[in-house]
């Protein structure tokens, strides 16, 4: 069920696997064993955040892709050492270090995503198309066991379709989602709007979508 101008959809992914599974997980549980701190210590979490946010201000200047971000994980607690002179002896550099990591990883994700929505807006706009797939994760094959999400939208004006398709609550079937959203034409960010609705129906389901393009055509 492929939209019009679909094709293999994921800018950046290349950039995106440049980060090994490990290092996320790290930076998963980094933020993980920092922020319950507040219910124990929240003098040294606060200093922590603190940190934190000093960290990812220079990541911010010095990481402006994943390569350089994990360029700069490799550097671990050494990262915090500068910033953290005269800090609680409970700060711990390494958890700081990798959650300021986890927060740049994020950021950058979305842009790329971002990104990747205007190349494909513009890619349609100027083949002439009026809707067109513009971001896919996952694959339709493998759904929904593994969750799947298309992005639908009208170059023009940017107003899209979410499509998703994740398990019921059953965990036995398929449900299949559509939710209205807007592509910012000029930066390329994603706003969620209504939903228009959900079906365990496929057929449905397709008569739905059909239904959604050509209203922003």
């Amino acid at each position: 069920m492929a939209g019009p101008g679909s094709g293999p959809v994921g800018p950046g992914s290349e950039d995106v696997a440049a980060v090994p599974h490990a290092v996320l997980r790290s930076w998963d549980e980094a933020e993980a064993r920092l922020f319950p701190t507040i219910m124990a210590r929240p003098d040294v979490y606060q200093q922590a955040v603190s940190l934190i946010e000093q960290l990812l201000g220079r990541l911010r200047e010095t990481c402006l892709d994943l390569p350089g971000l994990l360029a700069a994980h490799e550097c671990g607690g050494d990262l915090v050492d500068e910033l953290a002179e005269g800090a609680d002896a409970g700060i711990q550099p390494g958890l700081v270090a990798a959650a300021a990591c986890a927060m740049r990883y994020r950021e950058l994700v979305a842009s790329l995503a971002a990104q990747g929505r205007l190349a494909a807006l513009t890619r349609a706009r100027d083949q002439g198309e009026s809707w067109a797939v513009v971001a896919e994760t996952g694959s339709e094959d493998r759904a929904p066991f593994v969750p799947y999400q298309r992005i639908e939208a009208e170059p023009g004006t940017g107003r899209a379709a979410i499509i998703s398709i994740e398990p019921d609550e059953t965990l036995s079937r398929a449900l299949y989602r559509l939710d209205w959203g807007q592509i910012d034409l000029a930066t390329g960010g994603l706003r969620i709007g209504e939903a228009i609705g959900s079906y365990l129906d496929r057929d449905a389901f397709a008569a739905a979508l059909r239904e959604v393009r050509p209203k922003v055509d």
